[in-house]
């Protein structure tokens, strides 16, 4: 009895007919297909983009995580922030030091993004640009980037390990500090009002009021 029922199980799945074969392999065919990515750009892809003149001299662009990223355009508050932010913060520091104004640093092969402020190791750059080790503070100037500025921005700075970022928030008048690069973020963020003064945690000649970085 047990050898005869063991011989008409095997019949059975010799049995099976085409029709629901096809519809096995249909089933496992019909897995969700994984979503669409965007596509990356890389550094050297970025600047075959300017040479063959797609990216323009003047674009006002930058390389955010492999995004090209249109910058929003310069109003007057911002332009004067930047300007009193150069100039405050480059008479705080020695030679040492150089205080770079909305030029690009190059923190990966996929971002090059362009901060308002980078103070950096006063040096030649084999590249031409400042890298991570050569980054001691960034200063961005936010109006209408704040959003961008406090979420992707910073936490692409605390990735490449930038000691410290500030964030001069234009509409609430406001400083936002971050320090102490570790897994990906800051784990420390102080907000301080236009009264207060502000030492860098970084840079020991770096202390200031920060009305002196708002227009």
């Amino acid at each position: 009895m047990v050898a005869l029922a063991s011989k008409s199980v095997k019949t059975a799945r010799r049995s099976a007919s085409p029709r629901s074969r096809q519809k096995g392999v249909m089933q496992q065919e019909a897995r969700p297909l994984p979503p669409p990515q965007p596509f990356r750009f890389t550094v050297k892809d970025y600047y075959r983009l300017g040479e063959i003149g797609i990216l323009k001299e003047d674009d006002r662009v930058e390389l955010i995580q492999g995004e090209i990223v249109m910058m929003p355009p310069i109003d007057p508050g911002h332009a004067e922030s930047t300007d009193r932010s150069l100039l405050k913060v480059g008479r705080k520091l020695g030679p040492e030091f150089r205080t770079r104004c909305q030029q690009p640093v190059r923190l990966s092969g996929s971002s090059e993004p362009v901060p308002d402020i980078s103070i950096v190791r006063e040096k030649s750059y084999r590249n031409g640009l400042p890298a991570p080790e050569d980054i001691y503070v960034i200063v961005e100037v936010s109006n209408t980037s704040l959003k961008e500025d406090l979420g992707r921005k910073k936490l692409m700075y605390a990735a490449a390990g930038i000691p410290e970022y500030w964030v001069v928030d234009l509409n609430a008048r406001v400083l936002h500090v971050f320090a102490r690069p570790k897994g990906g973020d800051y784990m420390e963020h102080h907000i301080h009002e236009a009264k207060e003064t502000v030492q860098s945690i970084t840079l020991k000649p770096l202390k200031l009021k920060v009305a002196e970085l708002l227009p």
